[in-house]
């Protein structure tokens, strides 16, 4: 191979059947509100449009379920503001300050229900406009001008149609961004001169790279894969004369304002030839570039990453040309760590490229059926990691690794340990609503000796396509123990594992409520030891009770209670991980998971998430839980392993729930079978016995909570500041605050007098 590269990281990375999509996507309804197994809280499925020009305005309609009360837009940009001008059509003018930097941020909406769920808003320096609702002929084209971009929506079984005119010699770079931005839209995009001639179809990045052949009007068709529609199937298209950014070399650098990198793509100013080509066949320029020089803006950012990626540090950066931006790209930050560039000659192993260990080695699997040989020196004792880094990145790649410990002697005489292969990483603690499984891998050794390791490595699935788009970059180190942290506001489906339907998800707590978050944890380096969680900048009020990782576990579902006296709160809070290692302490704070599309049945059709920016937390003061289920005293209640524990509870009912509580012990697995506690209508206290010897409880402290599934019918909260007499029916589920049980051990008989 002549060079090093790597994917566009707006690839998606999960790809699944287009026969399931149709048979999901044409019919699909959604029933927000009838079993969701929550009570109301707000939830926004889209925005429109779903960006604004900088220092422009433009007047915005949000969409979604329970977003009633409608009081404002929260940005994750300080420059980004909203005035509500329509709240029955959830209507806000939105305003992008001058100083605020191209790039895709967070929004959500706040009403009497809370805080919504995440969606993404792009800002730009090119001129916006909106496409029509009748654009879906070709005699009805939307004209799309230079320097611009159109905010659409599909409409199903249609096409939108969009007009450009352009002179012979002319480049067009039309792009269209769906999936990057959070729609459900999985966009085909054709080129067509204007008798109908197909011209060109856009590649993996939603990019056409045209050159007209004679001046005209040209035609921009835009439909949905298997033409699906509605305001969740939303595009973004970009007529720009700006950089188009293919593919960075190496997508992986020590420092982030040292390191150089070399850009390939299309309109890259003063930028050489590559001699590659894209897989749409078009030539590649290629510019070398400090990383300092380009504009960096946080994550999100308007990739498109697995989950898996949030083991890698790294920041969305973009190219300026001309004041246009380019599309945004991920680069990763592994300090510490020399890099060397794959050379193009390690095709076979007598040939294996030699690299230092620690270290970063950067390929690409190119051309097609392109196999890299490498091999470094190892110490006897010492305990390296050996990772591969390309679909957690972005690439639609499968790696495959075979590697070989040799041991040299004195005089020189090698032994060969057994050869290992590698692929797929399976562990999967975030399961399916933060699925970090991937198609990357990880492997830890030992060497019994002096000596050298030689790897193998080419991709599975590169094997009849040039495309020099597929890239790779492998981690050598010493072993280091470390961790990360993602915090998922947990779904009760999720909790419940009864229903398949996985729910948009926001942390929003009534007054007296006690909410679920998943706190999943990624060791590093061997690391196995407990992690103690905290939060910082909640709100007086509301409490996460005791939370800790045990050693080895690698996900909790952790509580958070508000109390009956907290007040209105929203915010953004930091969950916190603190452990020891080495003899110091270290904190680690979380990442913030997103679901990004609500899913019916999650064995019909993928479940997509990412990550976000913050975990915002809303509180109402004035919308209280309406069953409340506590221990009658603080505790511990103290029993002993060979007897029984009664626990006297207090049940508060607030409104019309006056059915029958079937109370089941939640978090606490040697009590899992233990049947539920009924409690009967209006009744409103109860008592749970434990037999602890029954259920062979050994001697400790335990933490548990009650779970029950609740009827009834949910009266609003005042809605833009008026009392309400809406109400509705609800199926929900509801936890009581944590309950702590000792268990003590008997006292031993005393002995016989003989």
């Amino acid at each position: 191979m002549n060079a090093s590269a790597w994917p566009s990281v707006e690839n998606s990375m999960i790809h699944f059947s287009l026969f399931r999509r149709l048979c999901v996507g044409l019919f699909f309804g959604f029933a927000f509100g009838q079993t969701l197994g929550q009570l109301p809280t707000a939830r926004m499925t889209a925005m429109f449009p779903l960006g604004c020009q900088i220092g422009e305005e433009t007047e915005v309609q949000v969409h979604g379920a329970d977003l009633e009360g409608a009081a404002e837009l929260r940005f994750s940009h300080p420059g980004i503001t909203a005035e509500l001008t329509n709240a029955a059509e959830r209507k806000f003018q939105v305003r992008v300050g001058a100083n605020v930097p191209s790039a895709v941020y967070e929004v959500r909406f706040a009403g009497a229900l809370g805080l919504s769920n995440s969606r993404l808003f792009a800002v730009g320096l090119l001129k916006e406009s909106r496409s029509p609702s009748d654009n879906t002929s070709k005699k009805n084209a939307d004209a799309l001008g230079d320097d611009s971009v159109v905010n659409g929506v599909s409409v199903v079984r249609q096409s939108s149609w969009f007009q450009v005119g352009a002179k012979k010699g002319q480049r067009l770079l039309l792009r269209v961004s769906a999936k990057a931005l959070d729609s459900r839209m999985s966009p085909v995009m054709l080129l067509r001169s204007g008798a109908g001639e197909r011209l060109a179809r856009a590649n993996a990045d939603g990019l056409i790279d045209h050159t007209a052949q004679a001046d005209g009007n040209y035609f921009v068709q835009i439909h949905d894969a298997v033409f699906r529609g509605g305001t969740e199937y939303f595009f973004r298209l970009e007529n720009s004369s700006g950089p188009h950014v293919d593919f960075i070399s190496p997508p992986i650098v020590p420092s982030l304002s040292e390191s150089e990198i070399t850009l390939f793509g299309r309109n890259l100013p003063d930028s050489n030839p590559s001699g590659l080509k894209a897989a749409d066949g078009q030539a590649l320029e290629q510019l070398t570039i400090k990383i300092s020089e380009l504009s960096q803006t946080a994550q999100p950012g308007g990739v498109v990453l697995p989950p898996a990626s949030v083991v890698l540090d790294g920041g969305v950066f973009r190219l300026a040309k001309g004041g246009i931006a380019s599309n945004p790209f991920f680069i990763g930050f592994c300090p510490g760590n020399p890099l060397t560039m794959e050379q193009g000659d390690n095709d076979i192993a007598d040939r294996a490229q030699g690299v230092l260990a620690p270290g970063l080695i950067a390929g690409s699997f190119y051309p097609a059926r392109d196999v890299d040989h490498f091999r470094f020196p190892v110490k006897k004792d010492e305990v390296y990691w050996l990772d591969v880094f390309s679909q957690r990145l972005g690439c639609s790649s499968n790696p495959y690794l075979t590697a070989q410990l040799v041991g040299v002697s004195k005089d020189g005489k090698e032994s060969l340990e057994s050869s290992k292969e590698f692929y797929d990483s399976k562990d999967n603690p975030g399961g399916r609503e933060f699925k970090v499984a991937n198609r990357d891998m990880s492997w830890r050794f030992q060497a019994k000796s002096d000596g050298y390791c030689r790897v193998m490595l080419h991709d599975l699935f590169n094997q009849a396509k040039d495309d020099p788009s597929r890239g790779y970059v492998l981690i050598l180190r010493r072993e280091r123990p470390g961790f990360r942290l993602v915090v998922h506001p947990q779904t009760v489906a999720a909790i419940s594992k009864k229903s398949k339907t996985i729910e948009l998800t926001a942390t929003h707590l009534r007054k007296g409520a006690t909410l679920p978050v998943q706190i999943i944890v990624l060791r590093e380096g061997n690391f196995n030891g407990p992690i103690t969680i905290t939060a910082e900048g909640l709100p007086k009020g509301v409490e996460l009770h005791h939370c800790r990782i045990n050693a080895g576990k690698k996900a909790i579902t952790a509580f958070l209670t508000a109390s009956e006296s907290v007040d209105s709160f929203i915010g953004d809070v930091r969950f916190v991980g603190e452990v020891t290692l080495g003899g110091w302490e270290v904190k680690q704070a979380a990442w913030s998971s997103a679901i990004v599309h609500r899913v019916a049945d999650y064995d019909k059709e993928p479940v997509f998430s990412r990550l976000a920016k913050v975990c915002a937390l809303s509180v109402n003061a004035e919308d209280a839980e309406p069953v409340q289920v506590t221990a009658a005293g603080d505790g511990p209640f103290i029993g002993l392993d060979n007897g029984k524990v009664k626990i006297p509870l207090k049940v508060k009912r607030t409104g019309e729930y006056n059915e029958k509580i079937s109370l089941k012990i939640y978090g606490m697995s040697q009590l899992d079978k233990m049947p539920a506690l009924e409690v009967e209508k209006e009744q409103l206290e109860a008592s749970l016995e434990i037999d602890l010897a029954k259920f062979k409880v050994p001697v400790g402290q335990y933490t548990f909570h009650l779970a029950s599934t609740i009827k009834g019918k949910y009266q609003y909260p005042p809605l833009n500041g008026k009392k309400t007499d809406k109400k509705k029916d609800v199926t929900y589920q509801m936890f009581s605050p944590p309950i702590t049980l000792e268990v003590k051990p008997a006292p031993k008989p005393p002995e016989k007098v003989k």
